[in-house]
């Protein structure tokens, strides 16, 4: 059993305190928040608080004594032993893999429903109901197991209904029973997803009652006065009959009340349900896209392999006598699957721990009569489980919990340790919040900036939520409140409307990304809103750092939007790898983007996942960089003319200094083909209203840079450094190098600094000083120097596969003459990891 966990910080913890907070706060989910977790989702993978640490033990208890219970009589009644030593071998494995609590729920459904005839007709609508409900449940905890474990039982019941039709039997039962599974769903996950439930009871019993009222009113009219007359009439009344209808009518009247009641109730009393399915399913359709990520072919092609193997084993079950299971199991592998290698990196385990359950139950299945088959789905299944469970595949994906787990489960003083728990929860709980607090330690903020933030609504960006409980802020969040699930432009558009209805006084703002994306990027049209109304706090106008994190930065709300309505806007067309211009050099401007799906790539979306798609930038300064973007947000806006790409430069934006740097951008990806070639695209140009606000173009074009005079005498004249000095880098990394600079006569002049490599002196890129350099201030004890430092960014793309000798000068423009500045850069460029 996997033990209750404190309160971390890092991305993931902090989503686990997140929505743990969000429960004990009463939010609403689908509306408050919006995440791939519902208000239970604590349960199974939240953070421990005071307030929720035995109700997470004794739910994962429960669950983990109900799937052991299940697996253990699932094994018992096999009839061979062969079967049962699979069957064990494939728990174990899976466990020694590190299962999920989430995949342990879905696989013991799957171990029951592999039981000889326990669904029948005649209790098929008991179990439509007991497992809908159960979906509706796990519906609230996390999304894909509700819809797993509901897809499940409708695909059993769909069977049910096509073998009835085959035979021509009786299909409204089989009909009743989805209708029974779906309604039930619906029904515990609408009870239990409002916080305020007695309402939600309230609103439900009060339609049913009313439309149960209707509905015996109805019978009353037709038994007592039309049916009444009608016997008269013909001369042959009869009480049994009236007696029959009465109890079929009240049956199928109270049925239909209800689904009416339930469904008047989600779509317009009160219609959070359909709210928070929405905002789910946006959360995971828009994953496939947002967080994909392309590992080995090798692995993939290992994994696909497998796969067919085992759906030509469910295909020969389902062609026998087991369709409902086949489809059911068939159904599970491709959600594992899925969700294993869209994001080819360690998620691939979700994959290996859920592939020998699946592959185990079909082969148990399998008539005698296919040995063949049998035995090839028994050597890849053990080699599989042979490659996977060394500590680091071949495959270059390492899964740390399988060393763990084999290590636990050989320690007996771990064993030893775990069963204690049970008989002293209250020494854990102890554990668990001593762990939280040192954790909680790491970002704690200075007490001056606590001051200030004192009792005021505060958000988080990107994504260190745990800020707050160390701080004990008054956090107002975003519905998605890490930046980078925003995948889609409803998710996006979500965050926009909350910020800008109910604006937090502050916000803890950070240039973090994942995956090569820009943070400008992550959610643009709520970062476009922040830009435009948000600077940086004039109380605490210098970077913030804890034990675990460095440079954050306290933005304010501006009093008003410094960013015009006037929309200036410039519409092309480009294919990929086309390149667009940008001429406006005195306003913001932001780039409407529009990635269409071909036929392909829909499918290939839906069943699988849509490759990254890079957006690359030049700058004028001669840099170039990369970035990862999100087709399914990009159509809101990014913000494009200015991009930091660093810490100090992101400083330097929010106090004003905007300056211009993009020259061009185009777009790529590695397969096209699911693209349509042509990218619509809207460039929009704002005015800004702020006149503080610094948009001047201050960039040279390196390629106009010729017949310099360079001197590599030392001068006296500067004082400076290159920071950056000895670096190894791979053929296509992105390098950044920075420094700073100042005149001894004149420490307030911006100086244009040249880089350059080789023997020639050939120009590479240049800039401007004017970047936040605090520590040289402090140093020097003179304030002047505080924006001494310059930095820019290069991709190693466009130099061989040597060793390069890059050097730093100060360039004067008039009298076309550079000066070396101290210190050269050392970089090694290879040509391969």
């Amino acid at each position: 059993m996997p033990l209750p966990v404190g309160v971390g910080v890092g991305l993931d913890p902090s989503w686990k305190y997140a929505i743990s907070r969000a429960a004990l706060e009463r939010f609403v989910f689908g509306k408050d928040i919006i995440f791939t977790y519902g208000p239970l989702g604590y349960l199974i993978h939240g953070s421990v608080l005071d307030q929720n640490f035995y109700v997470i033990l004794l739910f994962r208890l429960i669950i983990e004594l109900i799937t052991f219970r299940i697996s253990i009589a699932t094994i018992t009644n096999q009839k061979t032993k062969f079967h049962k030593i699979l069957l064990s071998a494939s728990i174990f494995f899976s466990y020694l893999f590190g299962l999920s609590i989430d995949y342990k729920i879905i696989f013991a459904l799957l171990m029951i429903l592999s039981w000889d005839n326990i669904i029948n007709k005649k209790n098929i609508r008991l179990w439509a109901l007991g497992i809908g409900s159960i979906s509706g449940f796990c519906l609230l905890t996390k999304f894909n197991i509700g819809v797993c474990t509901l897809g499940i039982v409708i695909l059993i019941i769909l069977a049910e209904i096509f073998q009835d039709f085959q035979s021509k039997s009786d299909l409204s039962t089989s009909l009743f029973a989805l209708s029974d599974a779906v309604i039930a769903a619906l029904t515990s996950c609408f009870l239990f997803l409002n916080p305020n439930l007695v309402e939600n009871v309230k609103q439900v019993f009060l339609c049913v009652f009313i439309a149960t009222f209707s509905g015996i009113l109805a019978w009353f009219i037709k038994i007592k006065i039309i049916d009444k007359i009608n016997n008269y009439n013909i001369g042959k009344p009869s009480s049994n009959h009236e007696n029959l209808s009465a109890k079929i009518y009240f049956n199928n009247g109270f049925y239909i009340a209800y689904i009416s009641a339930v469904l008047i109730t989600t779509l317009y009393l009160s219609p959070l349900l359909i709210n928070y399915l929405k905002g789910s399913l946006e959360i995971s359709s828009g994953y496939s896209s947002a967080m994909s990520i392309v590992g080995s072919y090798w692995e993939l092609g290992f994994a696909v392999v497998g796969l067919l193997i085992v759906l030509l084993v469910l295909l020969q079950i389902m062609r026998e006598e087991f369709l409902g299971l086949g489809l059911a199991l068939a159904f599970t592998l491709w959600m594992s699957f899925k969700h294993g290698y869209v994001r080819q990196d360690g998620h691939v385990y979700m994959f290996i721990q859920s592939f020998p359950i699946i592959s185990s139950i079909a082969i148990i299945k399998l008539k005698n009569k296919f040995k063949i088959l049998r035995n090839i789905t028994l050597v890849y299944l053990g080699l599989i489980i042979s490659i996977y469970s060394l500590a680091s595949s071949p495959f270059n994906n390492p899964n740390p919990n399988v060393e763990s787990n084999l290590m636990g489960i050989l320690n007996p003083i771990n064993l030893i340790n775990k069963v204690s728990v049970l008989f002293n929860p209250e020494k854990l709980r102890l554990n668990i919040n001593n762990n939280s607090s040192l954790e909680l330690s790491k970002v704690r903020l200075p007490e001056k900036v606590l001051q200030v933030l004192n009792n005021k609504t505060i958000d988080i960006i990107p994504w260190e939520i745990s800020i707050v409980e160390s701080n004990k802020l008054n956090w107002q969040p975003r519905p998605i409140f890490q930046s980078y699930s925003a995948y889609t432009k409803f998710l996006d558009n979500a965050n926009l409307s909350s910020i800008s209805n109910k604006s937090p006084e502050y916000i803890i703002y950070n240039l973090r990304a994942i995956d090569n994306r820009h943070q400008f990027f992550d959610e643009p049209a709520t970062f476009s809103y922040i830009a435009c109304n948000y600077k940086l706090s004039s109380e605490l106008n210098e970077f913030i750092n804890t034990p675990a994190l460095s440079n954050l930065m306290v933005l304010q709300k501006r009093d008003k939007n410094i960013c015009s309505s006037s929309i200036k806007t410039k519409q092309v067309s480009l294919g990929w790898n086309q390149s667009i211009k940008l001429t406006d050099t005195s306003s913001l401007v932001r780039a409407s983007i529009k990635f269409e799906y071909s036929l392909l790539g829909k499918i290939y979306k839906t069943l699988f996942r849509a490759p990254p798609v890079n957006i690359n930038i030049d700058f004028k300064d001669g840099s170039h960089v990369y970035f990862r973007i999100i087709p399914e947000n990009s159509e809101n806006g990014i913000i494009i003319s200015h991009l930091p790409l660093n810490d100090n430069q992101a400083f330097s934006f929010f106090k004003g200094k905007w300056d211009q740097r993009v020259q061009s951008f185009n777009f790529s990806t590695n397969n096209p083909l699911l693209y349509k070639q042509n990218i619509k695209t809207n460039l929009d140009s704002y005015q800004i209203l702020d006149s503080s606000i610094s948009l001047k173009d201050k960039s040279f074009d390196i390629s106009e840079l010729k017949e310099i005079t360079f001197s590599q005498d030392a001068t006296e004249e500067y004082v400076g450094a290159l920071d950056s000095q000895n670096s190894n880098f791979i053929k296509g990394d992105e390098i950044y190098l920075h420094g700073w600079v100042v005149l001894k006569s004149n420490p307030q002049q911006p100086l244009w600094i040249l880089i350059t490599h080789g023997a020639a002196n050939t120009p590479v890129a240049i800039t401007q000083t004017g970047w936040d350099r605090y520590d040289v201030g402090n140093f020097y004890k003179n304030p002047i120097y505080n924006q001494s430092g310059w930095s820019l960014s290069l991709v190693l793309d466009e130099f061989p596969g040597d060793s390069h000798l890059m050097k730093t000068w100060i360039y004067d423009p008039v009298n076309k003459t550079a000066k070396q500045l101290k210190g050269n850069h050392n970089l090694e460029i290879n040509q391969s990891p």
